[in-house]
């Protein structure tokens, strides 16, 4: 019998204060910061044909997510307090990051889109980005997003996706995937 099944183990469910969750909501809203600094710095560079900026831009966001896990397992068990401004607070903050992440995109490939070589590493970021704007266009349409996004940025999404299939086309040798 596993131990978590065992009569004698009592399964203890976490719960946390307000407090916890308004603090990791005051770091997630500092890692947003970041990522806008980072995503305007990953647009310089990629006219200099350096993707660093933009792999620690695609880091910042990949810590934002994972601080997003635990702020949504805490917002589930919070103590037995008024949550709505929390809830509030973090789609704020989940929708403003979202934009970013799309709108950055769209400014790199489009800064990439214009060169007739394209530097080594693209086939990283490519897949990378193939799958970042997948899970914004899926979210896009969650109920809980809807409207809160607005034309503006579901247009960024399709322009990000024509730019990097233009990128694509440029370069089919660049991602076989065998």
């Amino acid at each position: 019998m596993p131990p978590a099944a065992h009569p004698r183990y009592a399964v203890i469910k976490r719960t946390y204060t307000r407090k916890e969750v308004q603090d990791l909501l005051n770091a997630l809203e500092r890692q947003a910061r970041d990522a806008l600094r980072l995503a305007k710095l990953a647009e310089d560079e990629a006219a200099k044909d350096s993707f660093q900026a933009y792999n620690d831009f695609r880091a910042k966001v990949g810590e934002f997510k994972a601080l997003c896990i635990l702020i949504e397992g805490r917002l589930k068990n919070l103590e037995a307090v008024r949550a709505d401004d929390l809830q509030e607070e973090y789609a704020r903050l989940d929708t403003m990051m979202l934009g970013v992440l799309v709108r950055a995109s769209m400014r790199f490939f489009f800064v990439l889109s214009a060169k007739t070589m394209l530097p080594i590493g693209a086939r990283e970021i490519f897949v990378s980005e193939l799958r970042s704007l997948y899970e914004a266009a899926e979210k896009l349409k969650r109920p809980e997003y809807a409207g809160k996004l607005g034309d503006k940025l579901q247009g960024d999404l399709d322009t990000a996706e024509m730019i990097l299939e233009e990128i694509i086309h440029k370069a089919p040798s660049m991602l076989q995937f065998s």
